[in-house]
């Protein structure tokens, strides 16, 4: 095994020197700063270890009559070393020289793409919005100083983004809630039936078909009971047309069991509710937390062809708004409340009415 060690002003130097010299089966057994004396004092040098298993290349074979000639003739022999370095090291300095113009034509091309990053887009990316999204906004907006285009941002995206409008008693509403597991659907319908009828005055009727989560229909009775608001619960999807007729009110709110993405069967047995139901409004509860992909491809999977209404739950939750805005600039879907916590009825808002534009834009803690 040979073992030798080369230095340079860099590592990457230094290897590309015993790379050179032993050949790409040299193993790296160490690397550190040189610690030569020759070493120029006012330059930080670095040294690496390399080993090789195969000999150092060598001038072809001779016969002995040219071995004898070498011998009687040394100082020829040592002349023809000494040239083979010397080229040896000029090609070398060659490479090397070669390596440093190109990193610098490099740079100079990565240099203009970041000037070109205006603050508006290094913003949006902070913010994590996906770089498509990002950059198709920035160049939608006019030049000019960054709390400006913050401003236009807004406008641009109250363009983009469909808010709808509120509930309200005025017309009969009967409004089928689905979405994931975990997504506070019945906590978002605890939160409306106390708008609409303790606020609103309005006749509220509330309908659980999540019979599969345990204490579901009993959290929801609990809700009802404390809003003086009727529950019932309908075992089979074809039961809540009679409920329907049986219970008269202006705003009929429909629980369903939350599902996975990878339960087809239980996002059809969701989907039922909605069409025995004849539902004037569908709600997709999405949770805020998710990535942009999760989010959409849930809501996607779970609404299917069906058109629904978007209600952002757990936004005080999520720590940048940038995959729930490239989520709904992928989806259109209008969206219709915004949820930010627990509070029974206080944590609700209207899109339309509150600050879900100023959030996606600005970022930061969502406050309602």
């Amino acid at each position: 095994m040979i073992v030798k060690r080369f230095t340079g002003q860099s590592v990457e130097e230094a290897l590309i020197r015993a790379k050179w010299e032993l050949g790409d089966e040299a193993v790296l057994l160490s690397s550190g700063p040189a610690k030569d004396r020759w070493w120029k004092f006012w330059e930080r040098g670095y040294q690496v270890l390399a080993a090789t298993d195969y000999p150092l290349p060598s001038s072809a074979p001779v016969s002995e009559r040219a071995r004898e000639s070498e011998s009687s003739r040394p100082e020829i022999a040592v002349t023809s070393t000494s040239a083979e370095r010397e080229s040896r090291d000029e090609r070398l300095e060659e490479m090397m020289s070669l390596l440093m113009q190109m990193d610098k034509k490099i740079s100079q091309v990565s240099a203009p793409r970041k000037a070109k990053d205006s603050p508006i887009l290094a913003h949006l990316l902070s913010l994590e919005v996906d770089e498509k999204w990002a950059r198709e906004l920035t160049g939608a907006l006019p030049k000019g100083k960054k709390d400006t285009q913050l401003d236009m941002l807004q406008e641009l995206l109250g363009e983009r983004i469909v808010l709808s409008p509120p509930l309200s008693g005025d017309t009969p509403h009967v409004v089928v809630f689905i979405g994931p597991t975990g997504a506070g659907k019945t906590t978002t319908i605890a939160k409306l039936a106390s708008k609409l009828g303790l606020e609103e005055g309005k006749r509220v009727l509330l309908i659980t078909t999540d019979t599969f989560r345990v204490a579901a229909s009993e959290q929801l009775q609990t809700f009802g009971s404390i809003l003086d608001v009727p529950v019932v619960i309908a075992k089979r999807p074809q039961d809540v047309p009679k409920f329907i007729q049986d219970y008269p009110a202006d705003v009929v709110l429909i629980d369903t069991p939350g599902h996975s993405i990878s339960e087809p069967m239980g996002i059809r047995s969701g989907l039922s509710v909605v069409k025995h139901a004849k539902a004037t409004d569908v709600l997709l509860c999405m949770p805020a937390t998710y990535s942009r992909s999760l989010f959409v491809d849930t809501a996607k999977k779970l609404s299917q062809d069906i058109a629904v209404t978007l209600c952002l739950t757990k936004v005080d939750e999520a720590l940048c708004p940038g995959p729930v805005l490239s989520a709904l600039l992928e989806l259109k879907n209008p969206v219709m409340y915004v949820t930010t916590g627990q509070q029974v009825p206080h944590d609700i808002e209207s899109a339309r009415e509150g600050h879900l534009l100023q959030w996606l834009v600005k970022g930061g803690a969502y406050h309602g």
